[in-house]
């Protein structure tokens, strides 16, 4: 299940009983599934990483979010929706489906916009033959500005603790962490983009080949957070998340387990 495009409004449960003197439960309930589930994340940081949450401090400004518009008609377009990371040297990595993605062959427009609220456009400079593509920021000054990124790639081992950052369903968190709809924003009439900052879900590394990841808290990822940058405690990039696996229940639906799986920093190569 890839989530490069958005439809509808999905929302999964993991509820699960816990009694008294148990570990808590850090997975979400069906009602604050986005907004709660992204705040039990950062509280589980808290407890179990602080040094980990103070590091990705200095990453978060450099996570963006993409717009691509596509299959353009007389009238409009469609949009496909997901996330991406500005790294060291000014490119922007995020995962090739979100481009591709129920889009016709033409004309394509990527529209990059920060957690403050600016927009840059960008375009493909290389493709991979796994789930990763590579944008570089059109226009000298937008260059400058995203050649400041401290963010880096690593490698990622076995069982150890991974931040992973998207913007599910059109969403993202204001200045005091509630759940709000991105808006493009429109320059010509002044009204500015959105400044939301992308939600976090934290999971263990379970396999770091194939880059599947178990989920510690927060909340089955949906569409919008597809390329978003999966770090290490070093606040270094170590995936880029492409899809779900999740099991349900046969009788209800309810999601039991869910997987994230992402594509291995070690495919990606920044050269042209």
């Amino acid at each position: 299940m890839k989530f490069g495009i958005f439809v509808g409004f999905i929302a999964f449960s993991l509820e699960t009983g816990r009694s008294e003197g148990e570990e808590k439960q850090w997975f979400v309930d069906r009602n604050l599934v986005y907004e709660r589930g992204s705040a039990l994340s950062e509280e589980y940081l808290g407890k179990h990483t602080p040094e980990f949450s103070k590091k990705l401090e200095s990453v978060i400004p450099w996570i963006v979010r993409i717009e691509v518009r596509h299959s353009y008609v007389k009238d409009g377009y469609s949009s496909n929706h997901g996330t991406g990371i500005i790294l060291k040297g000014g490119r922007v990595l995020t995962a090739k489906h979100v481009l591709h993605e129920n889009a016709k062959e033409g004309k394509k427009q990527i529209l990059l916009t920060t957690i403050d609220g600016r927009g840059f456009p960008a375009e493909v400079i290389k493709e991979g033959e796994k789930d990763w593509t590579m944008l570089q920021i059109t226009g000298k000054e937008n260059q400058d500005m995203a050649m400041k990124s401290p963010v880096v790639m690593g490698k990622a081992t076995s069982k150890q603790t991974a931040a992973f950052f998207g913007y599910p369903a059109r969403l993202g968190l204001d200045e005091k962490g509630r759940v709000k709809s991105f808006h493009q924003g429109n320059e010509t009439k002044g009204v500015p983009a959105s400044k939301l900052s992308p939600l976090l879900v934290v999971a263990t590394v379970s396999n770091p080949e194939a880059m599947k990841l178990k989920p510690l808290a927060g909340f089955p990822p949906v569409g919008g957070m597809s390329g978003g940058p999966v770090l290490n405690v070093e606040g270094k990039v170590i995936g880029v998340q492409n899809s779900v696996s999740k099991t349900t229940e046969d009788a209800t639906g309810k999601v039991l387990y869910y997987t994230i799986n992402a594509t291995p920093t070690s495919y990606v190569t920044e050269d042209q």
